[in-house]
């Protein structure tokens, strides 16, 4: 049954099989997680098996109706149609560097459909929606249509009594909203059931498995509570509103249960901005400065960031003669970054640097657990500290530790914001933009820390940007310092002087062994 073509009827109970089988997720997963296919398949084909008969027919069909030759990334997106979940797990992989161009081409089209696609069904009943909490508004004569989202749709209003600035209404459509609580609510159920799977997998695990599926349908029922967004756009004006190269929205009233009035912001897909080079380069360096580091380095209390910043939810605003603007929509999906968690991330990211394994008291901290005892090794074969701390927050989850939702919803956006960001410049380094961003932030640190070492009670990670006190970043120093010299004592008694050392024809020969023959 590898040609949908081929696919003849089948009983109902195997109808969830196959869709799995089409979908083919050993072809998404890198090799080095591959032991997890069996348990990722389990999932998807529970999770199918909880729809109606009616559904699964459909969703068979679309698949018969593909080319032979289809991609498992265009089945994937032709299913993403009517299930949320995988709308939004298609969403977070199309810019994913991992998977082939081809991959990423057939999901790219899901992070914002044309605006087109909308109906005019869903136009008559958001101005019938609009109208009811503002009577004077009416859509846009020639523009109504906006965009048309994995769950939403956003109209242009404008008010009919004045020459006002657009207004956008972002509104759920009736169907996404049944359809988002009924597969949150069978992804709690699946998570109640996953004591079962500790039987075979451990307890740890079926622990993980349960809070992810737990997580996952928060995230969804967080699609529909416009409340819940108000919030974020207030807080992430808020973050950003020193910074004139990035615009959030601005909320306009009282959300509704279906929807949300925003200031309208006028610009084009980030990805798709008729830029040059080097405005490719410095937009790279602005989205991955502004929504990943600036929250982890902000110094305040707790920050706000960005969870779902595919390319849909990114917009440009392009200038003769002036940097471009960013405008980051969508903020349903966003997480916060408490002091302590920030701080024992980058405290994390300094043991990848240094080699060291972390101690147990920052990944305590970092899992903000009262556990004592937690070791666990430095991953190898990743390309950078900064990949290497988000891989230890995989494997820590993995394990079943209790990794807080926010760096869970941190990790994602880095991983989507990496692609994103290669995809603006094949040359962009995470981790080098991440050094030179470190080295402005210990420039503003100077003066604390010189002081923190005449007035030791003022070398505290809240004085910091960092949370890296002076005596912590010595201590790492000074064993990366250690270790050097013992591997180059080592390597002397080895090899003795390297001044007397030459390269032979069968090694590595010392000038008194040379001398001898």
């Amino acid at each position: 049954m590898s040609e949908p073509e081929h696919i003849g009827p089948c009983k109902e109970m195997d109808v969830a099989a196959l869709l799995v089988e089409l979908l083919k997720p050993g072809a998404w997963i890198p090799s080095g997680d591959a032991r997890w296919l069996p348990v990722i398949e389990a999932l998807l084909e529970a999770f199918l098996r909880h729809f109606d008969r009616a559904l699964l027919a459909q969703l068979l069909e679309h698949q018969r109706a593909l080319p032979p030759s289809a991609s498992p990334a265009a089945r994937a997106a032709c299913m993403a149609g009517e299930l949320t979940a995988l709308h939004k797990i298609c969403q977070m992989l199309a810019r994913n560097p991992r998977l082939s161009a081809e991959a990423r081409a057939a999901l790219a089209p899901l992070e914002s459909l044309p605006p087109e696609a909308i109906p005019d069904t869903a136009l008559s009943a958001a101005a019938a929606l609009a109208v009811q909490a503002w009577p004077d508004w009416e859509l846009d004569p020639e523009n109504p249509k906006v965009a048309r989202g994995s769950v939403a749709d956003v109209f242009r209003f404008r008010d009919r009594t004045s020459k006002s600035n657009a207004v956008a209404f972002k509104t759920v459509r009736a169907e996404s909203l049944l359809r988002i609580r009924n597969e949150a609510a069978i992804l709690m159920r699946m998570a109640k059931d996953c004591p079962a799977v500790g039987v075979v997998a451990g307890p740890n695990f079926a622990s993980a498995l349960a809070e992810a599926l737990r997580d996952a349908a928060g995230a969804l029922l967080r699609e529909i509570d416009f409340v819940g967004e108000a919030a974020n756009l207030r807080d992430a004006r808020a973050f950003y509103k020193f910074n004139r190269r990035i615009r959030v929205p601005a909320t306009i009233g009282i959300p509704l249960d279906r929807g949300i009035f925003m200031d309208f912001v006028e610009g084009v897909p980030l990805l798709d901005a008729p830029l040059d080079d080097e405005s490719r380069r410095d937009a790279a360096r602005l989205v991955f400065r502004r929504l990943v580091l600036d929250p982890l380095f902000s110094g305040l209390p707790e920050s706000i960031f960005h969870a779902d910043p595919h390319g849909g939810n990114l917009m440009a605003q392009t200038q003769n003669h002036a940097p471009l603007t960013l405008v980051v929509l969508d903020w349903s999906q966003a997480g916060r970054l408490s002091a302590p968690l920030r701080h024992a991330l980058i405290a994390l990211c300094l043991y990848c640097v240094t080699g060291d394994e972390p101690s147990p008291a920052v990944l305590t901290r970092l899992l903000e657990s009262g556990r004592k005892s937690i070791r666990i090794a430095l991953p190898q074969g990743v390309s950078d500290p900064l990949h290497a701390a988000f891989e230890i927050v995989q494997q820590l989850a993995l394990q079943g530790h209790p990794v807080p939702i926010n760096l869970l919803l941190l990790r994602k956006s880095f991983l989507t914001l990496d692609g994103i960001t290669r995809q603006l410049d094949p040359d962009f380094n995470a981790w080098r933009e991440t050094l030179a961003y470190t080295s402005e932030v210990f420039a503003s640190e100077a003066v604390v820390r010189a002081l923190s070492i005449q007035f030791p009670w003022l070398d505290r990670p809240d004085f910091y940007r960092s949370g890296l006190p002076t005596r912590t970043l010595a201590a790492h120093f000074a064993g990366t310092i250690r270790k050097f010299v013992r591997t180059q004592k080592n390597w002397l008694t080895r090899f003795g002087n390297p001044c007397d050392v030459h390269l032979g024809s069968s090694g590595i020969i010392r000038s008194s062994d040379k001398e001898e023959k």
